[in-house]
């Protein structure tokens, strides 16, 4: 990263009483198919911030904050917005801060009202941003796969690409200096480009001083640069068109950014943490201190603070001492990795991974509220039951809560364990999975004191995931597949069944006689179990992604998958799972949560999202006109084609596209404007470059306005 200038606090006059910003409609991820969005809490991990003086702009998930620090050990966020995806990277110029946002590209956000900061635009760009420098009217974004990406941006409003330039490997990082970017390219090395007219820039040197290079800070003829897992390298580039190698220095762990400020060189990382040198002697550099965060990013220099984003542990607030020791002021964390959740009337409990648990009003979605926390190091699942909360905290145990008083929870008990993972509840008697152990059976008739009245250990195995039903448990245990144990006596549970698993068992649910397993890269399964001693097989999905967290509702299956989102499936016929709809998350999902057609899902990066499923019925066959648009398919099943006939009440645009079984769309036989009436197109089973599909059922989805229609069609070859 180039030298953070400290940049005085000129444009950004805060004020710490201002009223709640206005709502506005709630920005989605990249596609929504039978889904709409309800509402976002987009509390994740913070990747990047940028220090206007005491003043932090930080992403934080999906949302742009702008928190005063002044007092660092009680930050105050005085606004924020919430922008299409997270934030991986930022940078401020004027009255505007540019953020990369995953999978969509280059956010433009005005914070002249650092009340109520408002996105300006989105412009696409086709890979992750990892590094933006603006300059004046004109970004410079490294941008992976992409490469270095030029943007004007005078208009903000409507940026637009001016140049590019790719190279072999992923463009990490930027740093200007006169006319001249300077490009770490991971395994490609650095590029030197001469950008004097941006839109025509031109290769001055491309070298590999080193086998990785991804970040760097420029000073004075040299660049310090980020060599990932071979340390702290100097380049001597006096003469930009052969840097040379002076010295390499290896570090423990990834070493992933420098920054420059006068004589120390901050340098920060995974699993290498936050580290200072001296370089007051450029080729003798001397550490002089270090803290050992488990990930740390892209360092922010401020007036007299340091703001380093740590992931998911959000930012952490330093000075250094006289002696170039980083000493810990405060910090500032809103996020967390969200794993599970449990939900009670309007109320929602969320575990976090790195975050304790989080109590949300969920009453009105558009106005997700937090309304209190408990600040246990990773916890896993979490279960309510009246006023008690129990909450499976890993290494930390099981925890009982007094959730009574949302706003102050308070630990009334305790039970130390290996690694707890996850709870369920049956009268006094709670079933807590143990990653390591097995399963615990623990009575809490007294939560104060809760006692181990039984086990099933499987020590050298691994347990994720425990549902119930009746007096029977069922037991995610990852390549071993799953387990069935019979509790109807607590105190000796007894193994009545073991299916195999062609994936990875990650997570069981359970609703009257059917059981669904989420396997991971395989997609899911479905089992009869009538008799829980005799599961019997019934059909199989293969999601996108990895399927990761699942909930039977009804006729439905929601199936959260990373890197994905969430998937739902009509199980009306369980021996053949039909895919009706997707919500793609910009992170990592891992638990889904339904109550009838309101779906709350869980993101580790990306939040919270509660969803409206909009299509939560069984799906068309095609043959009979639906009330909405009149949409039908004749012949269905068909080949080699078939006509789509359906009905416009006004003229419109209209969508029509085809899905296969797990999500992708595969042709899109018309996006275009129609006039009002009857119209029938015709669709020859073929993908939309040309390629004859192969046999099997789709769906094909029809849009138009505020109507839509679904069906399910068979190409027979």
């Amino acid at each position: 990263m180039a030298c953070l200038r400290r940049t005085a606090l000129t444009v950004l006059l805060i004020s710490l009483w201002g009223g709640p910003a206005l709502r506005a409609s709630i920005p989605i991820p990249n596609e929504a198919i039978n889904f709409k969005a309800l509402g976002h809490w987009p509390n994740g991990a913070c990747y990047a911030v940028e220090a206007l003086g005491h003043t932090m702009v930080a992403g934080n998930g999906a949302a742009l904050e702008i928190v005063y620090a002044a007092d660092p050990e009680a930050p105050v966020r005085v606004g924020r917005t919430v922008l299409p995806s997270e934030i991986y990277a930022l940078d401020v110029a004027g009255a505007y801060a540019y953020a990369g946002i995953i999978s969509y590209g280059l956010a433009i956000i005005d914070i002249s009202d650092p009340d109520a900061p408002r996105q300006v635009s989105v412009h696409p760009v086709p890979a992750r941003i990892y590094e933006i420098e603006v300059r004046g009217d004109t970004a410079y974004l490294a941008a992976g796969a992409a490469g270095l990406r030029i943007v004007d941006v005078r208009d903000r409003a409507r940026p637009r690409d001016v140049a590019r330039y790719t190279a072999e490997g992923s463009a990490f990082e930027v740093d200007l200096h006169g006319d001249l970017a300077y490009v770490s390219y991971g395994q490609g090395g650095l590029h030197v480009l001469d950008i004097g007219q941006p839109e025509n820039p031109q290769l001055v040197s491309a070298s590999m001083p080193w086998p990785y290079l991804t970040g760097m800070a420029l000073a004075d003829g040299y660049a310090y640069c980020a060599l990932s897992n071979n340390g702290l390298g100097l380049l001597d580039i006096s003469n930009p068109a052969a840097p040379q190698p002076v010295f390499n220095v290896p570090m423990y762990g990834t070493v992933w950014d420098v920054v420059l400020d006068g004589a120390n060189l901050y340098v920060a990382g995974f699993s290498s943490g936050f580290n200072v040198f001296d370089v007051s002697q450029p080729a003798q550099p001397v550490h002089t201190g270090g803290i050992l965060y488990p990930s740390s990013m892209k360092v922010a220099i401020g007036d007299t603070h340091l703001y380093v984003p740590t992931s998911p542990h959000g930012v952490q607030i330093l000075r250094i001492d006289g002696t170039g020791l980083p000493v810990e002021l405060g910090s500032y964390d809103e996020g967390g990795h969200s794993m599970k959740m449990d939900l009670v009337e309007d109320t929602a409990y969320l575990a976090g991974r790195y975050d304790g648990l989080r109590i949300l009003d969920v009453g009105d979605p558009g106005d997700i509220r937090e309304l209190g926390r408990w600040p246990v190091y990773h916890a896993r699942d979490v279960a309510v039951v009246g006023d008690l909360a129990y909450v499976a905290a890993q290494q930390d145990g099981l925890w009982v809560l007094d959730v009574s008083d949302p706003s102050a929870p308070v630990g009334i008990g305790h039970l130390p364990s290996a690694y707890a993972a996850g709870v369920v509840i049956r009268g006094s008697v709670l079933y807590l999975a143990d990653r390591v152990n097995g399963v615990l059976s623990i009575d809490i008739s007294d939560p104060t004191a809760p006692v181990i009245i039984g086990s099933y250990l499987t020590l050298g195995e691994t347990l994720l995931d425990i549902a119930m039903r009746d007096s029977y448990l069922y037991l995610a245990y990852g390549q071993t597949g799953v387990r069935i144990l019979r509790v109807n006596t607590p105190s000796a549970p007894l193994l009545i069944a073991h299916l195999g698993t062609g994936g990875f068992s990650q997570s069981v649910d359970v609703q009257g006689d059917l059981l669904a397993v989420a396997e991971g890269d395989p997609g899911i399964r479905l089992f009869h179990i009538a008799d829980p001693a005799s599961p019997i097989e019934l059909g199989r999905f293969d999601t996108k992604g990895n399927a990761a967290g699942l909930d039977i509702q009804g006729e439905h299956l929601y199936v959260a998958s990373y890197p994905y989102g969430l998937a739902a499936l009509d199980i009306s016929n369980p021996t053949a799972p039909v895919w009706t709809g997707t919500f793609d998350t910009a992170g990592t999902a891992q638990t889904v949560y339904a109550r009838q057609n309101v779906i709350y899902l869980v993101d580790m990066e990306d939040g919270l999202w509660i969803l409206d499923h909009d299509e939560a019925t069984s799906v068309d066959d095609g043959t009979v006109p639906q009330r909405t648009l009149g949409f039908t398919a004749h012949p269905n099943p068909f080949n080699p084609s078939t006509r789509f006939a359906f009905t416009l009440d006004a003229p419109g645009h209209v969508e029509l596209a085809v899905y296969a079984p797990d999500g992708r769309r595969v042709a899109r036989p018309h996006l275009g404007g129609l006039p009002a009436g009857d119209h029938v197109l015709t669709w020859r089973g073929t993908a939309d470059d040309g390629r004859p599909l192969p046999s099997g059922v789709y769906l094909a989805r029809l849009v138009s306005g505020g109507a839509k229609a679904l069906l399910k069609i068979t190409l027979v070859r």
